[in-house]
């Protein structure tokens, strides 16, 4: 098995989900549309492009990935670029009227290579404005299929990411809910049903977003499917097996420490801690020690050396939330991040008093989204982690 850090995860090295991917397929079979629910770097992503990898008989799945789109024709491009890498989808869009500038740019695809970055690029080109009208040309040929007795799984990756920067725009607002409107029409268009089916996901809340936007309705059909962070003997399991992969055995104290560090046995951090603790003992085990391991977590991960793997999580609330709620967020977060064991709600009651709606609203999404937790009448962190590189990196400047 190999430790794969910052990209996704899929086949032998994709551990400890069997459980969750059979769960997902289950859901699909019974013909659900899913909106999968997570924490960060818990492996959304990896499971999603382990459904792609390694589809069930009679299922086609396409992955998409839209973060770093800015309107509704990013996403329609991208789904029908990811369609047409597939030659039977390909040659089954000769049927559908397009209009000729998108035909053109299926007629330039090559049957042996396809560049999905430069075909998604020309598609949403070559949809400009009219994208609604290549979403109903797609609807309209998607309800049979190339093959009558496949079934299509489109999974979009990052929505959230897009319906946040599309409402960012003045007129956002209108062509997000034309946008969610559409994806919903899909879902329940008679012909459709059984036989189309989607997966959305992505790194921050979509609930949260459509909440605050006043369009929650445009997903009420998507079935919630909650991913965790992995338990602790699974992560166990995970470092042990990992130590046998690298010739780097770690002892069950040693293993205890990590874990205990980390708070929350998130994936990524986990498999984060196995890599630097390796790198900083140069593959000798001998030189592992519990000074060093507490060193490899502070300086390592918690320091500056771990701002490219965890500063995203702050960045994401500037996505996320608007200016008030964002603030709002910060100000919760630097109070929590003080203490290992948190603070009691009754903490924050000036802060819901200046403003109760925008104080329950970030809260909400703080919890959902994976930063803190809830435990009796104490908010905490749910990473020790994430709090210590909060505290160090965001709750020292936004004190001051």
């Amino acid at each position: 098995m190999r430790n794969i850090t910052g990209q996704a995860v899929v086949g032998d090295d994709l551990f400890g989900r069997t459980y969750e991917l059979k769960r997902l397929w289950e859901k699909l079979e019974q013909g659900e549309h899913i909106l999968m629910l997570a924490p960060r770097r818990v492996g959304k992503s990896s499971l999603m492009q382990e459904l792609n990898r390694a589809p069930r008989k009679n299922w086609d799945v396409f992955y998409v990935d839209v973060q770093h789109g800015e309107g509704p024709a990013d996403c329609i491009a991208a789904i029908l670029a990811s369609l047409a890498t597939d030659h039977r989808y390909r040659s089954y869009f000769d049927a559908v009227p397009f209009s000729n500038a998108i035909k053109t740019v299926f007629g330039t695809i090559s049957s042996v290579n396809v560049d999905i970055v430069t075909l998604r690029f020309d598609l949403k080109r070559a949809i400009g404005r009219e994208w609604g009208h290549a979403a109903d040309q797609l609807q309209a040929r998607l309800g049979s299929g190339p093959d009558a007795g496949s079934k299509l799984l489109i999974i979009v990756d990052e929505l959230p990411v897009l319906i946040a920067r599309m409402l960012r725009d003045p007129e956002g607002r209108r062509n997000t809910e034309l946008l969610l409107s559409r994806l919903r029409q899909w879902r329940q268009a008679p012909d459709m049903r059984g036989r189309v089916h989607t997966l959305v996901g992505g790194s921050v809340g979509l609930e949260g977003i459509l909440r605050r936007a006043g369009l929650s309705a445009l997903a009420i059909d998507l079935s919630p499917f909650h991913l965790e962070s992995w338990s602790r003997s699974i992560a166990t399991d995970f470092l042990n097996e990992l130590g046998r992969s690298y010739d780097f055995c770690l002892g069950a104290d040693i293993v205890g420490r990590i874990l205990d560090l980390l708070g929350d046995p998130v994936p990524y951090h986990v498999q984060l801690f196995f890599s630097a603790l390796r790198d900083d003992c140069r593959g000798d085990l001998s030189a592992v020690s519990m000074e060093r391991i507490d060193r490899c977590f502070t300086e390592r991960l918690a320091g500056v050396g771990g701002t490219a793997h965890l500063d995203h999580y702050a960045k994401r609330l500037e996505i996320a939330l608007d200016a008030h709620e964002h603030e709002t967020a910060q100000n919760i977060l630097d109070r929590v991040c003080r203490h290992q064991d948190g603070v009691t709600l009754d903490d924050f009651k000036d802060i819901e008093q200046r403003n109760a709606q925008s104080f329950r609203s970030a809260l909400r999404d703080l919890q959902a989204d994976g930063y803190v937790q809830e435990q009796g009448d104490r908010l905490k962190f749910r990473s020790n982690l994430l709090r210590e590189w909060w505290q160090r990196h965001y709750g020292r400047r936004i004190a001051s």
